[in-house]
C-alpha cells in the first residue's frame, strides 16, 4: 500500500515536473541545507508540498543558481539577494 502511494507521487511529480528538495539541490549542484536557508528566507518557493516533503517546478533550478551565483562568485549576502529578486520581478512586469 505504502509503496503504491509512492510510486503514484513519484509519478504525479514526473507529470508535472516537480523537483523535491534533494533533487533540486542536486540539480542546482548544492547541498540541501542551502536550499533550506533560501526556501526560509522565501527566496525560493515550493509548488506543491506532499506531506511533510515540499515540491519545486523544475524552473526554481535556474532562480537557485541565480541566487549562488550572487552570492558566491558576487558576495552578495541574503538581505541584498532579496532586494535584487524583488527588483528583478518587479523590472520585468
Amino acid at each position: 500500500m505504502m509503496a503504491d502511494r509512492a510510486h503514484a507521487l513519484v509519478l504525479w511529480r514526473t507529470e508535472h515536473s516537480l523537483l523535491s528538495m534533494d533533487d533540486l539541490a542536486s540539480a542546482a549542484g548544492v547541498q540541501t541545507g542551502i536550499v533550506e536557508t533560501f526556501v526560509r528566507f522565501r527566496l525560493i518557493e515550493p509548488s506543491a508540498t506532499s506531506g511533510p516533503d515540499q515540491l519545486f517546478a523544475a524552473s526554481a533550478v535556474d532562480r537557485l543558481q541565480r541566487i549562488v551565483h550572487l552570492r558566491q562568485d558576487l558576495g552578495v549576502n541574503l538581505a541584498g539577494v532579496v532586494v535584487v529578486s524583488e527588483w528583478r520581478s518587479t523590472w520585468k512586469h
